[in-house]
């Protein structure tokens, strides 16, 4: 039985084979033997081009993980999150013991703004749009609520591409925001851990000064410049993700929310069913009767929706 992976939220699609080999013919010429430019000027410069940005708006890192955990780490009072979403938020927050205050999302998975207003002692507040794992987005006028409270603000984008709603405006009104996307999702650079920040040139400076100076390697650097050459790749797949995604919603809305990402919110608990398929989905712990499928491809998605249409015909 062939296993098929849905539980992380990866790209379906490796990077074509042309684009390795522009790395490779990169490799051929470049010394392994120095360090990469400090802090990394050509990707940031590449990345405010392509967003519309200067680079003194852009931060990078060794996945956007690396970003939460400098931002986390350096934060003062608790950090405000809104359950169900990525757990990262608690285990950075936990590491550096920084107190949690958990406002869980309303039923409608919208964020309840007048509760995060209410939290005290709140020194950063961390929102997630697309949230992960519902696959909501969070309106942006709930977001400026938040932000007039001038509390320092993560607002995690990494599934953004699939969304295509955009909250970069914001920049240029809010120096306490911080937007993180990710190459891992619609760039199919998961493996490769390049992640990055927008921000207004202040607060990115000031995030800057707490990194070291080579913080992400020449490889992963130059794929990511390479594949923002390439867009219309990406953009294409995100095109057949994205159709796919309302595809296989269409098929299981019985078990499933609408998504704005690149996975679906599934109603039950269906991790033991699927793995029994042989179909790795997500498991969440820390959400009873609930679980979460990344959108494959064609081929993959059809075996998860018979799959999925069997769990419904014994569960329903």
């Amino acid at each position: 039985m062939k296993e098929i992976f849905l539980d992380k939220n990866e790209n379906a699609f490796d990077i074509p084979e042309n684009l390795k080999y522009e790395l490779m013919e990169y490799i051929k010429k470049t010394p392994f033997n120095r360090y990469p430019e400090k802090g990394l000027p050509t990707l940031l410069e590449k990345i405010g081009d392509f967003l519309g940005f200067n680079q003194e708006n852009i931060i990078a890192g060794n996945g956007s993980d690396e970003l939460l955990n400098l931002i986390i780490s350096s934060s003062r009072g608790n950090v405000l999150i809104n359950s169900p979403t990525f757990e990262m938020y608690s285990f950075y927050a936990k590491n550096y013991g920084r107190g949690i205050t958990d406002i869980p999302l309303r039923d409608d998975f919208s964020i309840d703004v007048d509760a995060i207003k209410k939290a005290g002692n709140t020194g950063l507040i961390v929102i997630c749009s697309p949230n992960n794992p519902t696959g909501n987005l969070i309106s942006k006028n709930d977001i400026q609520e938040v932000l007039d409270l001038n509390i320092p603000t993560i607002l995690d984008n990494a599934y953004f591409e699939f969304s295509e709603e955009d909250y970069t405006p914001m920049i240029n009104d809010y120096d306490n925001l911080i937007i993180l996307r990710t190459f891992s999702k619609a760039f199919s650079m998961a493996g490769l851990r390049v992640g990055y920040g927008i921000a207004s040139e202040k607060t990115a400076s000031v995030l800057k000064s707490l990194q070291a100076p080579f913080y992400l390697n020449i490889l992963s650097a130059k794929m990511a410049e390479i594949m923002i050459d390439n867009y219309s790749y990406v953009r294409e797949k995100i095109k057949y993700i994205i159709d796919e995604r309302e595809r296989v919603y269409r098929h299981v809305k019985d078990i499933a929310y609408e998504s704005r990402a690149n996975f679906l919110y599934l109603r039950h608990d269906l991790y033991d069913f699927m793995e029994k398929k042989g179909i790795h989905i997500r498991k969440l712990p820390l959400v009873k009767d609930r679980s979460r499928i990344t959108i494959g491809t064609k081929e993959e998605n059809d075996i998860a929706i018979n799959a999925m249409n069997e769990f419904m015909e014994n569960k329903l």
